[in-house]
């Protein structure tokens, strides 16, 4: 009898902890899963940021070049001269486009900083383009040989007016273009010191 007791005893410890080891096993199989798609969110969340900060750089770079430092330095708008203007019809914000979604992991505030820097730069860019054709318009009622006065007056004062609402906006465009840009540097570097950080809040 005692050997029944003691082989009962024994195999009903066995089985607790077989149990216990089990569960054992399973929670830390689940912290191991856990952990992966925390490292794989914040390696995306980290791509994320340098391809934003890429493509705003690049856009920004080119900008400057082609208006930005001209336009900082002119006081009356018939000294403006494009080399080229930028579309935002145009796919140069693709990175933007097509992962705008991932910006709602992102605490409130830096999500919409980022929005609004994007629809901001990509507004002024259509803006240019309508200066752009202001200026055509404004050459050709210069260049008429029946020139009507009331016309080119009009013109001519739309045309200085929507110069100087230019330079009001490209010093704002810029102010959060670099405000954006230091963000996400600022996001690159923690997603580096701690790639299981899946939020970043500054």
């Amino acid at each position: 009898m005692e050997i029944i007791l003691a082989l009962a005893g024994g195999l009903g410890g066995a089985l607790v902890g077989a149990l216990l080891s089990g569960r054992l096993i399973a929670y830390t199989q689940s912290l191991h899963n856990l952990k992966q798609v925390r490292e794989r969110e914040a390696r995306t969340l980290l791509n994320l940021f340098q391809a934003l900060h890429a493509e705003l750089t690049t856009l920004w770079t080119g900008y400057t070049a082609l208006v930005g430092e001209e336009l900082e330095g002119l006081d009356k708008p018939g000294e403006l001269t494009f080399a080229g203007v930028v579309s935002a019809s145009q796919h140069y914000f693709s990175v933007y486009d097509n992962t705008a979604y991932l910006l709602g992991t992102l605490d409130p505030d830096s999500s919409k900083r980022l929005i609004e820097t994007y629809v901001n730069l990509k507004t002024y860019f259509d803006e240019l383009n309508t200066y752009q054709r202001l200026t055509d318009k404004h050459r050709e009622v210069r260049l008429k040989t029946n020139v009507n006065l009331y016309e080119a007056r009009e013109v001519r004062q739309e045309h200085e007016n929507f110069f100087n609402y230019l330079k009001k906006r490209h010093f704002q465009v810029k102010g959060q273009v670099m405000g954006a840009l230091e963000m996400l540097k600022e996001f690159i570097t923690l997603g580096e010191q701690a790639r299981t950080t899946v939020t970043f809040r500054i």
